[in-house]
């Protein structure tokens, strides 16, 4: 019995298809708009302004908020796939939050790899919470 219960968290083979489908589908855009936003950290900074003429933090904080809503929605319903959304969307706003501050500010004791391990770690603590927690 217990072992039905384990390979039934993400339901039917079709819903973990989508799931799955659906996570991989966002974290490509991720990446693709976090490669955007490393290799033009100016246009990052200020592209905001001119697209929405809002100060450049709440992109991130819109990110942010968008994300606990989706991850929050994703904790109640069944599917797992809002709770991926949403702590890929929290990861994504961490990123962003750090690119605007500035890279260099979260070089802890020297080491360059922690801006970039940050949002990952932020990303995969929220999905395993989610999982955990969710029906």
């Amino acid at each position: 019995m217990a072992d039905a219960s384990e390979k039934e968290f993400l339901g039917s083979k079709r819903s973990k298809i989508w799931t799955y489908l659906v996570l991989a589908l966002a974290l490509v855009v991720g990446v693709i708009v976090a490669n955007f936003a490393i290799s033009n950290p100016d246009t990052a900074k200020h592209g905001i302004k001119s697209i929405a003429g809002l100060p450049s933090w709440a992109f991130p904080f819109v990110l942010l908020l968008l994300g606990a809503a989706l991850f929050a929605i994703g904790l109640k319903v069944e599917s797992d796939w809002p709770e991926g959304i949403g702590a890929g969307l929290i990861g994504a706003a961490a990123l962003l939050g750090e690119i605007l501050i500035g890279w260099r500010k979260f070089y802890l004791g020297g080491l360059w790899v922690v801006p970039m391990v940050l949002p990952l770690v932020i990303f995969l603590i929220l999905l395993l919470y989610g999982m955990s927690r969710s029906r």
